[in-house]
C-alpha cells in the first residue's frame, strides 16, 4: 500500500467529514418541541423535532443531493446518535462516505463505525475503507482501521488503543496462520517501548536475517495477544469488497 497514497485519501477524508453548525436564526417564540420543515438555505433544509427555532431532538438535515444527517440533534448541533453521509465527486471519482455512532457538538464523538468507498468512472471501485472504534473530533482514537485497494498487497490493517498499536500489510485469509509463520508482507507491533517490525523478505546480511529471526521469534510469542485482532481484521475485510 502505497502511504504517500494512504494519507492523501485520510487527509480528503476528514476534509469531507468538516462539521457545520446548524444553530438557525429567527428562534420560535415556541419552547416546546414540535415536529416542522425549516429551510436553513437554498439547498439546506431541515425536518424534524424543532425547539426555539433550531433542530432539536430528533431529526434529518439535507445539503444539496449527496449530502444528509438523520439523527439526534441538541441545540441545532449533531448530538447523541445519528447517521450521516456524505456521496461527491472528486478529481472523476465517485465517493460515499457513511458514519453511524455517537455525536457530540456537531463532530463524531464515542462509539461508531465509519466506512470510504471510491468508486472510478467505469464502476471500478478503488478504494474501500472502514473504521471502527471510539472517535474524537471526526477521527477514529482506538479501534479497528481496515483498507481494500487495487494495490499490491490489497489489504491494510490497523489497530490503536492507547499507546498499543498494529499494523499489517498482505492478504485477509489465514492471517493467524501467516503471523505464526511470517507469511505477511509487512507488519509492526507497538506496545509503550516495545517496537518491532517484521517484512516477509529476508535481510540482504547475516546481521540482519538474524534480526528478522528475531522478530519473527517475538511475534510468536505474543501470538495468543494479537490473535483477537487479527479475527477482527479478516472479519471487518469481508465489509470492504472492490466490487
Amino acid at each position: 500500500m502505497n502511504k504517500i497514497a494512504a494519507l492523501s485519501l485520510s487527509l480528503a477524508l476528514s476534509a469531507s467529514l468538516t462539521a457545520t453548525s446548524f444553530v438557525l436564526a429567527s428562534p420560535s417564540a415556541e419552547a416546546a418541541s414540535s415536529k416542522e420543515w425549516i429551510h436553513i438555505s437554498e439547498r439546506m433544509t431541515y425536518y424534524g423535532d424543532v425547539e426555539n427555532g433550531q433542530p432539536n431532538g430528533r431529526g434529518t438535515i439535507n445539503w444539496g443531493d449527496g449530502k444528509q444527517y438523520s439523527g439526534d440533534f441538541k441545540y441545532g448541533m449533531r448530538s447523541g446518535n445519528g447517521k450521516y453521509i456524505n456521496q461527491y465527486t472528486k478529481e472523476g471519482e465517485q465517493h460515499k462516505v457513511v458514519y453511524s455512532g455517537s455525536w457530540s457538538g456537531d463532530k463524531m464523538e464515542g462509539t461508531g463505525t465509519l466506512t470510504h468507498k471510491v468508486t472510478l468512472a467505469d464502476g471500478t471501485v478503488r478504494w474501500n475503507q472502514i473504521q471502527t472504534g471510539t472517535f474524537k473530533s471526526n477521527q477514529l482514537q482506538s479501534g479497528y482501521d481496515v483498507i481494500h485497494a487495487l494495490a499490491d498487497p490489497d489489504y491494510s490493517f490497523s489497530y490503536k488503543n492507547g499507546t498499543e498499536s498494529l499494523t499489517i500489510m498482505g492478504s485477509n485469509t489465514n492471517m493467524k496462520e501467516a503471523w505464526k509463520t511470517g507469511r505477511m508482507f509487512s507488519a509492526q507491533y507497538k506496545n509503550g517501548s516495545v517496537n518491532k517490525e517484521y517484512s516477509f523478505f529476508p535481510g540482504d546480511t547475516k546481521a540482519e536475517q538474524r534480526k528478522h529471526e528475531a522478530v519473527l521469534k517475538y511475534f510468536q510469542s505474543i501470538q495468543s495477544k494479537v490473535t483477537p485482532h487479527l479475527q477482527q481484521f479478516e472479519k471487518l475485510s469481508k465489509q470492504v469488497p472492490l466490487k
